[in-house]
């Protein structure tokens, strides 16, 4: 299929390992023992029916639903016999008896590729699914989740009480801002049994996605009776319904490949042989997230800092950067300003990117600066004291027009607090947390970080630009957009676990300090870099101040150059939209 139809569709097929993968462990061990029925609602090219087939499902209940025709004929090549019906999977009526297995890779369509009219239909549909789920839920699943989110929602309903749902998804459906809507749904209709992933692996070479396999119980019946023992050899509690046990999410990493993991997993309990398996309790996606994404040292290093690690959000403020909404008012050369005739007390140095001169290193010269921001007093009768501001905002008063500052009042006054110590939203294989002398104020591509009342600011600039503050950010950062960059926002990083340096002694907080300010002179380099320089060592050593947390640093090093590099490439132009199919 052509790229851009395939893109406007979300088509990213799946390898057949993949989906027998899936299907294994949304069939629990039942297989064709009894007559099955299997539902692909997204089905494409038909993969999964085929591969049903071919574990001996009967051809009879197998069904796949598919809005491309072009796909939905590959389908029926794929799987004779199969019913695939080609239509919209929201126009999809729930079948009376419900299927055994729901299972699929959803088409990964970020919402703003939505039309109005497109989200109407979705958000009615589940609606009609689910209709005691909240307002205010349905709305964040359909105005601000990828399609797959609502996919996995409808997968749920078209199940049969204590069926299964297995989907190939993005991980970062466990923790985006709209996750907790899509979970809570699941909590309250079902649970999760396992999320399982390949980090050694990319399933989908031409995605720019993390992909995941998400295992779901719909409540309300017994379930598949061959993994009720499964659930407890894997450490869940057994119970008459495994729909109704209260037992932890299995999150598990493979260590063998997908085909050969396929090959040996018939059931929950098998994931133990193939896999690392971490139990994390229900109901905390935060904790699945971690427990996807992070290295085993990075739990060793949990353990020995104890309360030692504290979230960034104790130790300081952290604000998102400006967005000016009017650069070219706003944002001033050095030189332009001086022609203007603007206050020198309303400017202030602005770091635009992480990039900007110095960009490698951790200190800032502000005098390096190219550009002022101007801060002009929001009270009138403050800015007619700088007659040259105030001059030059009058000559732009036509800005405030602008969709983009029509909600400021007074749309002059920007919105900025300077700050020393930044943090970076967006990293690629170096981690760059800047320090200014003095403050200066940064655009939205940084966040600014304001110490508490008593926390010494270049003790928190020396353990965020630590390895074990590196670690913290690639364990438990959003990787899942793909193109080789791992995001953080605002709320994220404030609840980013840092080794508090209020807990150093005067000796160790000396020696933080000296090593910090021996290191920032420097560009910094890439992670795998990184490991081998000794003022690296230094600054860490100092950081970790306990020779236990010392001794972790060379598995911390190489755990977190592996992470780095295993980050999903940049995808072939055009890129995904969104993930695969």
């Amino acid at each position: 299929m052509h790229s851009a139809r395939r893109l406007e569709l979300g088509q990213w097929f799946t390898p057949p390992a993949v989906a027998d993968l899936a299907l294994a462990l949304a069939l629990g061990g039942e297989g064709p023992a009894r007559e099955v029925r299997v539902l692909d609602p997204t089905c494409g090219d038909g993969v999964f029916l085929a591969r049903a087939r071919a574990a001996g499902v009967p051809a009879a209940g197998l069904v796949g639903v598919e809005l491309d025709g072009a796909a939905a004929a590959l389908a029926r090549a794929a799987a004779p016999g199969a019913e695939v019906r080609r239509g919209d999977l929201f126009e999809l009526e729930p079948d009376r008896r419900g299927f055994d297995a729901v299972v699929g890779n959803p088409p990964y369509v970020r919402q703003e590729r939505l039309s109005a009219a497109q989200k109407a239909r979705v958000r009615r549909r589940l609606r009609a699914d689910w209709p005691p789920m909240p307002d205010g839920e349905l709305d964040r699943l359909v105005g601000r989740a990828d399609l797959a989110a609502a996919v996995l929602a409808r997968a749920l309903r078209l199940c049969r009480p204590g069926g299964r749902v297995a989907m190939v998804v993005s991980s970062a459906l466990v923790d985006a801002g709209y996750a907790r809507a899509l979970w809570s749904l699941v909590e309250r209709e079902g649970r999760v049994l396992a999320l399982v992933e390949a980090p050694e692996e990319r399933w989908f070479s031409d995605a720019a996605v993390n992909a995941m396999i998400a295992v779901v119980e719909r409540r309300g019946g017994a379930g598949p009776v061959a993994d009720g023992g499964a659930l407890a050899a894997a450490g869940a509690p057994a119970a008459a319904s495994a729909a109704a046990a209260a037992g932890p999410v299995l999150v598990a990493r493979l260590k063998v490949p997908t085909a050969e993991a396929a090959a040996r997993v018939r059931a929950l309990a098998d994931l133990a042989a193939v896999a690392e398996v971490r139990r994390v309790p229900a109901g905390e996606p935060a904790a699945w997230a971690a427990a996807l994404r992070a290295p085993a040292v990075w739990f060793d290093l949990a353990a020995l800092a104890g309360d030692r690690l504290v979230e960034l959000g104790a130790l300081a403020e952290v604000r998102r950067g400006i967005t000016s909404g009017a650069n070219d008012v706003f944002y001033l050369p050095r030189r332009r300003a001086a022609e203007l005739g603007l206050e020198p007390e309303l400017l202030a140095p602005l770091l635009r990117s992480p990039r900007e001169p110095g960009g490698e290193t951790i200190a800032i010269d502000p005098a390096r600066l190219h550009t002022l921001a101007l801060l002009a007093p929001a009270d009138p009768a403050e800015l007619a004291r700088h007659p040259g501001a105030r001059r030059y905002l009058e000559s732009c008063a036509g800005a405030a027009e602008r969709p983009t500052l029509r909600a400021r009042q007074p749309w002059w006054a920007l919105p900025a607090r300077p700050a020393r110590l930044f943090l970076t939203k967006a990293y690629a294989a170096r981690f760059v947390q800047r320090l200014a002398p003095a403050p200066v104020v940064a655009d939205q591509r940084l966040y600014s970080i304001h110490p508490r009342a008593g926390v010494d600011v270049e003790l928190v600039a020396a353990a965020l630009n630590s390895t074990f503050g590196a670690l913290a950010l690639e364990s438990l950062g959003r990787a899942s957009l793909g193109e080789g960059a791992l995001e953080w926002t605002v709320a994220d990083a404030a609840r980013l676990p840092v080794l508090d340096p209020r807990r150093l002694a005067a000796p160790a907080a000396r020696a933080a300090r000296e090593a910090l300010a021996a290191l920032a002179a420097r560009p910094i380099g890439a992670v795998h870099e990184e490991a081998r320089r000794a003022d690296r060592a230094r600054l860490d050593r100092a950081v970790a101040a306990a020779p236990a947390l010392a001794r972790l640093l060379p598995e911390v090093h190489a755990a977190l150059a592996a992470r780095v590099a295993r980050r999903p490439p940049r995808a072939p132009s055009p890129a995904p939209g969104a993930g695969s199919r």
